[in-house]
């Protein structure tokens, strides 16, 4: 699934913003990394995630931050910041809204550079219903009992 991901997206890593927002273990933006992009953030709020995405990233020298935050509080504190996203992963747990929330937070803070991708892993085909106006899902595909989007944010 994740190198399907890649596939769809390989052209707009380089030199891009990531947000790795529910990482678990890290490995979409360890991946976005070794593929160029110019800085990675990885967010969860679980400690043991926290903890492997350090293993993973330990022996990487590119610029990445590694984030202990519930994701909303991250994305306030990402505006306030001034912070800018070219590519958001979303694979957050499967039983919640916490997907549509943080789309919709995404651009209520305006935090998605123009013609950014969204990629989110989900459970149900309409979980991702209610999307605002401006994004366009591109591609969307089930991979066992998971789901991925590809969405396009066209301000």
């Amino acid at each position: 699934m994740k190198e399907s991901i890649f596939n769809l997206i390989q052209f707009k890593i380089a030199d891009s913003v990531v947000l790795d927002l529910f990482a678990g273990s890290g490995a979409f933006g360890a991946e976005c990394i070794s593929r160029g992009a110019e800085k990675v953030y990885f967010v969860d709020q679980v400690q043991k995630a926290i903890d492997t995405i350090k293993i993973n990233t330990k022996n990487m020298t590119e610029d990445f931050e590694i984030i202990k935050s519930n994701y909303l509080d991250f994305l306030n504190q990402a505006r306030l910041k001034g912070l800018k996203f070219d590519i958001v992963y979303l694979d957050p747990p499967y039983e919640t809204d916490f997907a549509i929330t943080a789309i919709n937070k995404l651009v209520e803070l305006s935090l998605l550079n123009e013609d950014s991708t969204i990629i989110v892993e989900h459970k149900y085909p309409n979980d991702l219903i209610n999307l605002p106006k401006c994004c366009i899902v591109e591609k969307s595909k089930k991979y066992g009992i998971a789901y991925v989007d590809v969405i396009s944010y066209k301000n």
